[in-house]
């Protein structure tokens, strides 16, 4: 199932009674314009060819139209092995978008992960966002001001102000060093998490899907909603810390739709 087709060299949108080539395989595609599905090109023998296809919804279209048509459906080959996938957006310098509306195995994450060099991920997570809570929101895990400390959660999964402890000597645990830290120390993480209220959490995931919490590229899941959760991870001493940073949808496409066109500049 595709969106777009060469017909007489140029890449064409379905349109009734058409056929076209694939610009993958090169085979006979067929347009697809019915009132039940979306609108699409489809191989002859109902087998698409590449294997990590999936369905397309409108979810999918809805993205994939925030990007130029000209980065939509990127063919991509491996010069080694043949193999070639279709990208749902790649932009000039290199990075490559997926969609993804289906569950993926952590072996499918990684494949994927490992054929597109520079990829990010966005999740239709609108199937499970109930089965997401976000719990305490925290200063911002990446800031040079919080260096000195760990995030120390709770069996409830919860994190809050007194349980960032000192790395070099934890063994006394977060107690001590909730009674231990200075004026100025805690005033300096007060003032981290009033500069980005509510941007980052801890959250608790029921029936949690490991392959987007174990990934390497950026995941970003979309919840239907003018903000989207990126799932992000510190490396501390002991148990990493996974969490949650919100990113604006908007923001998100300024920074990969807008700001990666040719003439504009990209200062994040």
């Amino acid at each position: 199932m595709i969106r777009y087709a060469s017909v007489n060299g140029e890449i064409r949108a379905p349109e009734t009674r058409l056929k076209g080539l694939c610009p993958g395989c090169g085979n006979l595609v067929t347009s697809k314009c019915g009132t039940i599905k979306i609108h699409h090109w489809a191989h002859l023998r109902n087998m698409d060819c590449d294997p990590w296809w999936e369905p397309m919804t409108q979810w999918h279209l809805d993205w994939q139209d925030y990007f130029p048509k000209e980065w939509r459906e990127k063919v991509f080959r491996d010069e080694v092995t043949g193999e070639f996938h279709r990208a749902d957006i790649q932009t000039p310098t290199g990075i490559t978008i997926e969609f993804q509306h289906s569950p993926l195995s952590v072996n499918e994450l990684l494949g994927r992960n490992n054929f597109y060099k520079k990829l990010i991920w966005v999740v239709n997570a609108q199937n499970f966002k109930n089965n997401i809570r976000l719990t305490t929101a925290i200063p911002d895990p990446r800031s040079p001001i919080m260096n000195p400390f760990n995030f120390s959660v709770s069996p409830e999964g919860l994190a809050s102000f007194p349980q960032y402890f000192v790395k070099d000597d934890l063994q006394h645990g977060p107690a001590v060093y909730r009674k231990g830290l200075s004026d100025e120390q805690l005033q300096a993480i007060a003032d981290c998490h009033k500069s980005t209220p509510e941007t980052y959490w801890l959250f608790n995931w029921s029936y949690k899907h490991r392959a987007w919490l174990n990934s390497k590229a950026p995941i970003f899941l979309d919840f239907g909603e003018d903000t989207l959760y990126w799932i992000r991870k510190r490396e501390q001493v002991g148990t990493p810390l996974t969490y949650l940073q919100c990113i604006e949808k908007d923001d998100f496409i300024k920074k990969y739709a807008v700001n990666e066109v040719p003439g504009h500049v990209n200062r994040d």
